[in-house]
């Protein structure tokens, strides 16, 4: 861990591959009511083909805040995170994603909220940006109650809870990185950071929500995409399921037995036509029930986790 802060705060960027996205995100960090001189932005690439290592070191020239470009080979955002981490000067250490645009009082806003609380993490709200066109899997999808962001069914404002450890919004103290790091054994951008924020709750971390630290998400998702995205996330909570056995009896983090029997050819049948059924609406801009969403990724999520557990086991690790 670095000793040495010359800055307020340093906003973390992990990337990969989202070299025509990179000059929007790099741009709003540049409006900031944050003078240039309290703040650093670092940006680790993640092994990206697309130039977009490249891209980042040319933008970095142009901007007024010191902007340090690193790379970290090992695949997985919590790789690149961890890396971040260490090179970062900040007195806070704030996490945004490649495709997150800052709005331009969002530093000044984690930091006044950091002022109040200043062993807590503060999340911040992230909403889609303005110039997307929406569509109802979107508005589904987030920001209130759909997989994606689920801020409305936050209870306690100044005690969140380790789920909303947002990767996307979010600082906190760089101490406490001396205790716990992102656990580099998740290979997607999936759990990595509930993860981190378990481990952090219980070594007494609370997460405090600070809803004008306002952050827009831009990247139009389609369902295909997602549907690609609960895989992964199925396969990621096997990881969970191994390292926490307090939470297999948790059905909102592991799934139960039980979900095996419903898993009929005739149930997979309906489920595959349903997801055709969406992709084909989503495209024409046209949406299904909230339920109908939820019953159809459900069904993928536990099929993949399920399967990749049973993988998991059948190689004995």
């Amino acid at each position: 861990m670095i000793e040495q802060f010359d800055r307020n705060i340093s906003v973390v960027i992990p990337t990969r591959n989202r070299a025509p996205r990179l000059g929007r995100c790099l741009g709003a960090l540049k409006g900031q009511t944050l003078a240039p001189e309290r703040f650093e932005v670092v940006f680790v690439d993640n092994g990206s083909t697309d130039g977009s290592f490249d891209v980042v070191q040319r933008l970095a020239k142009e901007t007024p805040f010191r902007t340090s470009v690193l790379t970290e080979p090992k695949p997985g955002p919590a790789a690149a995170r961890n890396r971040g981490v260490e090179w970062a000067r900040g007195r806070r250490i704030l996490f945004l994603g490649d495709d997150i645009l800052a709005t331009p009082p969002l530093l000044a806003e984690h930091l006044a909220a950091a002022e109040s609380h200043p062993d807590a993490a503060i999340l911040g709200f992230t909403a889609w940006a303005p110039q997307l066109t929406l569509t109802p899997f979107m508005r589904y999808l987030a920001p209130e109650r759909g997989p994606q962001f689920r801020y409305a069914t936050i209870r306690d404002p100044l005690d969140c809870g380790f789920q909303f450890f947002y990767t996307s919004n979010i600082s906190l103290a760089p101490h406490w990185f001396e205790l716990e790091r992102f656990d580099e054994a998740f290979p997607y951008a999936c759990f990595e950071d509930a993860d981190l924020g378990y481990r952090f709750q219980k070594r007494g971390l609370k997460i405090v929500f600070h809803r004008p630290a306002l952050a827009w998400h831009d990247h139009a998702i389609r369902f295909r995409e997602f549907l690609e995205r609960v895989r992964q996330m199925g396969e990621s909570t096997v990881i969970l399921y191994y390292k926490y056995p307090e939470m297999h009896s948790d059905p909102n983090m592991i799934p139960s037995e039980g979900y095996r029997a419903l898993d009929t050819r005739g149930r997979r049948w309906r489920m595959a036509l349903l997801a055709r059924l969406i992709a084909v609406a989503d495209r024409c801009g046209m949406g299904f029930r909230e339920r109908t969403y939820e019953r159809v990724l459900e069904h993928y999520f536990v099929r993949a986790f399920f399967n990749a557990l049973d993988r998991r086991k059948a190689a004995g690790r």
